[in-house]
């Protein structure tokens, strides 16, 4: 499977300001440009990046899962995208239903029946 991750790097910056108070600073420290900060050198640690999220890549699925998953996630959103993800790459529906509890898997099932049903009626029209 392909993961996309999404994380940010933490880096600090320092300038001075004139103040009454520290809330004034804060103001001021608002109101400046970027360019009106200097980088502080740190030596580096561990933590510095943060993973902010992890998802699973669109090209672990077929055009025809994605198009599925992007219009039950529009419509229905009951079930969180990770969820539908894995939904979509069970080899049966008993994999799904241990591993997710079957909490969504009523409504997943159900969109799934209702794209398959979508599907065929529009390939009998044609």
């Amino acid at each position: 499977m392909k993961y996309k991750i999404t994380a940010s790097y933490k880096s600090y910056c320092i300038t001075e300001v004139e103040a009454k108070n520290k809330d004034e600073a804060i103001q001021k420290g608002h109101a400046l440009d970027g360019g009106d900060f200097a980088p502080i050198d740190l030596p580096h640690e561990d933590g510095e990046w943060t993973i902010e999220k992890v998802e699973m890549s669109p090209e672990n699925f077929t055009e025809e899962q994605q198009a599925f998953m992007k219009a039950y996630l529009r419509n229905v959103a009951d079930a969180p995208r990770d969820v539908v993800q894995a939904f979509m790459l069970a080899e049966d529906d008993d994999e799904f239903y241990k591993e997710y509890c079957g909490e969504y898997y009523t409504g997943l099932a159900d969109a799934r029946e209702v794209w398959a049903d979508a599907k065929r009626y529009f390939k009998e029209a044609k």
